[in-house]
């Protein structure tokens, strides 16, 4: 198999890796985020320009058609270089959401406002909310918990019965409270008491399903980015730091930590591979398998990285002020969002296993 790029992807590469290179040292990252919105308005306009808002939509929506090997590609850059925008939340979760499950007309109308960065929309995937029909139309009562990007959300995607809805965030009867996220980002808790929508705010429910398979194979790469730009850091670490007059990176059992470091990094590439790869499976069943399977491994991966970093930093580790400490945290709520590693594996095992069941019943 060819896993090399092909010249469009590569164009593609170099431009995220400048972006992050010229707009996100870490030094500048705490002044991002310092910003009204938790993230840089102007870094957002970049990316909006740079059309990475609009690489997983179909051109008949006003997007690029890519694939889900671009979206990696935006998605380990986004993870080396810890950036704070909402790409996720609003492109990769809601934006998938409505692309798929949202009536043709509606759905191109929201995300040329999604891609163009001028509305940011969220997503709920932890929501218990009712949809009654009656004569006012459909009235949704419910909450919804860590709702990723809702704090600064003017729109919002949410199961509810047997569909999802598109509610904007100033509807009457949503409340909203929002929260900074620990590894950056924000989130919000959301309450409806008579929310009222009509049928063009209906979205299918699978396109949810959809849009959360597509939301783990972002975070698969976001994840194999921070490893690796925290394997390279503690690897440097390493070799400049010296105790005793010698680098503390010449004693063998540091040394076997970092090797280990690297076995794992390279596991989570190979799942970040795997998602993107399998981001255009039309079976669900397997689409289903593939990302538990990829969730799973990341959370597990990211879990021995990040510790396993800090521990080879010391104390310095876990300043503030250092570098490590932010991948750590990144890492650890990546291996949380939209499912952590043991719901993950019970409902892999609940799916038939990450190769099925089926063709071994058969062949007993």
């Amino acid at each position: 198999m060819n896993f090399d790029y092909s010249d469009d992807q590569r164009m593609l590469k170099d431009s995220i890796d400048r972006l992050v290179g010229e707009r996100y040292p870490f030094d500048k990252r705490a002044d991002h985020g310092a910003e009204p919105r938790g993230f840089s308005e102007a870094v957002w306009r970049e990316m909006v320009e740079l059309g990475l808002t609009m690489l997983p939509f179909e051109e008949s929506l006003g997007g690029l058609g890519l694939g889900g090997v671009e979206m990696m590609i935006v998605g380990e850059a986004v993870g080396r270089g810890l950036l704070l925008e909402p790409l996720l939340p609003s492109v990769v979760l809601a934006g998938t959401a409505i692309a798929y499950g949202a009536a043709p007309a509606v759905a191109e109308a929201q995300l040329a406002a999604i891609m163009s960065g001028e509305t940011l929309a969220a997503l709920a995937d932890r929501a218990t909310i009712a949809a009654h029909a009656d004569a006012g139309g459909i009235r949704l009562d419910g909450r919804a918990a860590v709702v990723l990007g809702g704090d600064h959300a003017e729109l919002f995607v949410l199961p509810a019965g047997d569909s999802a809805w598109i509610v904007p965030a100033d509807a009457p009867g949503l409340a909203v409270r929002g929260y900074r996220l620990h590894g950056g980002g924000g989130a919000a808790d959301l309450t409806l008491d008579g929310v009222r929508v009509d049928e063009t705010a209906r979205i299918a429910l699978p396109a949810v399903t959809r849009a959360l398979e597509a939301g783990v194979a972002f975070l698969a790469a976001e994840a194999a980015g921070a490893m690796r730009a925290a394997l390279d850091t503690t690897v440097d670490y390493l070799k400049t730091r010296e105790q005793f007059g010698k680098a503390i990176g010449t004693n063998q059992a540091l040394q076997h930590r970092a090797a280990e470091m690297l076995v794992e990094v390279e596991q989570a590439a190979s799942a970040a591979i795997f998602a993107a790869l399998v981001a255009g499976e039309t079976d669900a069943a397997e689409r289903a398998r593939s990302t538990a399977a990829v969730k799973a491994v990341i959370g597990k991966t990211g879990r021995f990285v990040a510790q396993s970093a800090i521990q080879l930093h010391g104390g310095i580790g876990v300043s503030q002020e250092h570098v490590i400490s932010h991948y750590f945290r990144r890492l650890t709520a990546i291996g949380m969002l939209l499912g952590g590693t043991d719901a993950q594996l019970k409902r892999l095992a609940a799916l038939g296993g990450f190769t099925g069941s089926e063709q071994h019943l058969r062949a007993a």
